[in-house]
C-alpha cells in the first residue's frame, strides 16, 4: 500500500498502525532496534524530530520503506499527455533503474537465529537482513555471523540483534 505524506505529523498514525499490524508492542519494536519503549513512544508521537537515519531504521524494522515520488514529473507527464508541447526525442523512455539482486544472508550453524529480510519495499528485493539470536547469547555471535557471511557487512544493533548489509562499495 502507498500512503502519500505531505507533513511529518501524518507519519504518526502510520507508524503506530504499521507496528500494530506487525503484532509488535512499543517495547518489542524497541528491542528490535536496541532502544527503550519510551524512545519508540517518543518517535511515534513526534516523528518530525527524528533523524532520517533513525526513521529509516524504524521503518526497516517495521518492514516498510520510504519512497520519494516526484510530483512535478507527474504534472509534466500529464501536460504532455493532454497535448501541451514539450521538447522530447522520438525514442521511447526507458527506466534507468537497476534492480539489485536479493541479499542472501546465512545463519551460523550454532544457535537459534531468526533472519528477517528488511527494506525491500514493495517490488524491490531486500537490501539488508535483521539477524536476531533467539536463544542464549554468546560472546562470539557477531563473529559467527561474520564467518557465515564473509562477503557482507555485519553490525550489531543490540546484544541480540545484528544488521547484515552489502559491504560499502559493493553495489
Amino acid at each position: 500500500m502507498h500512503f502519500p505524506l505531505h507533513f511529518s505529523s501524518q507519519l504518526r498514525q502510520h507508524l503506530r498502525a504499521l507496528r500494530k499490524a506487525r503484532g509488535l508492542t512499543q517495547a518489542d519494536l524497541g528491542r528490535l532496534l536496541g532502544v527503550g519503549q519510551a524512545r519508540i513512544a517518543e518517535i511515534e508521537n513526534n516523528p518530525g524530530v527524528v533523524s532520517i537515519d533513525q526513521m529509516m531504521k524504524v521503518l526497516s524494522a517495521l518492514r516498510a520503506s520510504l519512497t520519494l515520488h516526484d510530483d512535478g514529473a507527474d504534472a509534466m507527464n500529464a501536460q504532455h499527455d493532454e497535448g501541451v508541447s514539450k521538447a522530447s526525442s522520438s525514442a521511447p523512455r526507458t527506466s534507468a533503474r537497476k534492480h539489485s539482486t536479493p541479499l542472501t544472508a546465512k545463519a551460523p550453524a550454532k544457535g537459534n537465529w531468526d533472519l528477517h529480510p528488511m527494506t525491500g519495499g514493495g517490488k524491490h528485493p531486500p537490501t539488508s537482513v535483521l539477524a536476531t539470536r533467539l536463544d542464549a547469547k554468546s560472546s562470539h555471535d557477531g563473529q559467527a555471523l561474520r564467518d557465515a557471511n564473509p562477503h557482507l557487512d555485519v553490525q550489531p544493533t543490540s546484544r541480540r540483534n545484528y544488521i547484515i548489509r552489502p559491504k560499502k562499495g559493493s553495489w
